[in-house]
């Protein structure tokens, strides 16, 4: 997905320095966990594996919600239900290495606090956390909503709506991070702006916005948090 925040792998880790106040550190990772396109798993349900050339179509930039919104109702008509889905949702593996690092953030309590932001879809995203058995880790998952209608199909709608020209209409990723970062702050936790994979140009327009720690995914991202614990 294009749009003035593009989210990809491992990409937020922030530490603000009053949190000491609050007792354990308290860090902010987000981040996409699964190794496929969900909006290509799906299709594996569906005879031949593939959608009409009509269809196809309207997977255009910037309006991936809208054309996932046609899929469902495709794949619904072709007889597949909620449950059918779930299936294919829980059979997407993770990233390699995802499992041994969600397993390592889990063990470190509450030193870390973990949200997942994702243009794909509620649904999709809690079926495989729940079947990896990492559901309880994410404190939110931040996704457009979706669930089963009254006829057991899939329906899914946008996120939010926003101002933000260069997203698409249905998820500005910088407004759901800046929004929620404002909630935990309303809360009583203080973190400092994260940011990732922003464009070259723009970190050169305001680099003294650029505060985060980011990590290559091919890096030992693990290690890297460790020796972070111990700074704290």
């Amino acid at each position: 997905m294009s749009g003035c925040f593009p989210v990809s792998g491992l990409w937020c880790l922030s530490r603000d320095e009053g949190m000491a106040a609050h007792g354990a550190p308290r860090f902010l990772l987000t981040f996409g966990i699964v190794d496929e396109n969900s909006g290509d798993s799906v299709l594996r349900t569906v005879p031949g594996q593939q959608l009409q050339e009509s269809l196809r179509a309207t997977d255009c930039e910037g309006f991936y919600n809208e054309h996932m919104q046609r899929v469902f109702k495709y794949l619904g008509k072709q007889g597949v239900r909620s449950r059918d889905l779930r299936a294919i949702y829980e059979a997407i593996p993770l990233l390699p290495g995802m499992g041994d690092l969600l397993q390592f953030v889990a063990k470190q309590g509450t030193c870390f606090e973990v949200i997942l932001i994702s243009d794909a879809n509620t649904f999709g995203l809690e079926s495989t956390q729940r079947a990896t058995g990492h559901h309880s880790l994410f404190l939110r998952i931040l996704s457009n909503s979706s669930g089963s209608d009254a006829q057991g199909l899939l329906a899914l709608w946008p996120f939010h709506t926003h101002s933000c020209v260069c997203c698409p209409a249905n998820m500005c990723k910088h407004k759901v991070l800046s929004d929620y970062l404002r909630e935990r702050a309303h809360d009583g936790m203080h973190f400092d702006y994260p940011i990732h994979r922003l464009i070259p140009e723009a970190q050169k327009a305001e680099p003294s916005s650029f505060c985060a720690s980011v990590v290559p995914w091919e890096t030992d991202v693990r290690l890297h948090l460790q020796q972070v614990l111990k700074s704290c």
